[in-house]
């Protein structure tokens, strides 16, 4: 089995910078046509899965709808796949947030991977809740056999596994671009390697 992540279509704040996290930000019309050519892409590299898990939000919800119809494929929410929780930085872009909470900023920037945006979450809090959601799935599918099964998820969230993999530092994240409706693929060996590195330093 591989599990293909992919983020959600395009948002208006995204268009605009805007920091989502939490907030609940439907597609707008080029996410939608981006959902389409998620299917377009997941066709032509002949990725073939048996089910959808996705995370409760409406943009990422809607992208999985899309997927499903076209390919006939049931979806499933699944909690633990939401984006990141941002706190006081969301509604905001990152140039408002420089301005109006520069400490919080500057110490959330100095221990990424542990320290936690103003009333949000760390990374590490992202990740753990994250593999308590693979394991369900895990749980619900048999990762030895061929079948693949897609995640529809969200930047910071499919980040946070990049950065792991690649053993690199929490505070160059913002250098990782994670595109709208592209999917990227991990072993079960790969996760279960990743896995390991969250865990193991707590």
């Amino acid at each position: 089995m591989k599990v293909y992540f992919a983020r959600h279509g395009q948002t208006d704040w995204n268009i605009l910078r805007k920091v989502q996290g939490t907030t609940d930000i439907p597609l707008n019309e080029t996410g939608i046509l981006q959902a389409g050519q998620l299917c377009e892409n997941l066709k032509e590299k002949n990725i073939r899965f048996s089910k959808i898990y996705t995370s409760y939000q409406k943009r990422a919800v809607q992208t999985a709808q899309i997927v499903g119809d076209k390919f006939h494929t049931e979806y499933e929410i699944v909690n633990g796949l939401e984006e990141m929780n941002l706190g006081l930085f969301e509604g905001h872009t990152w140039e408002e947030i420089h301005d109006l909470y520069p400490k919080e900023l500057q110490n959330w920037n100095s221990y990424k991977r542990y320290n936690k945006s103003p009333e949000g979450e760390s990374y590490q809090m992202v990740m753990e809740r994250l593999f308590g959601a693979l394991d369900y799935i895990f749980d619900h599918n048999d990762t030895s056999s061929d079948d693949n099964i897609l995640v529809i998820s969200h930047g910071a969230v499919i980040m946070t596994l990049i950065v792991m993999r690649e053993n690199l530092p929490f505070e160059n994240s913002h250098t990782i671009a994670v595109d709208n409706a592209t999917p990227i693929e991990f072993t079960i060996s790969e996760l279960e390697e990743i896995r390991k590195k969250v865990f193991s330093q707590n």
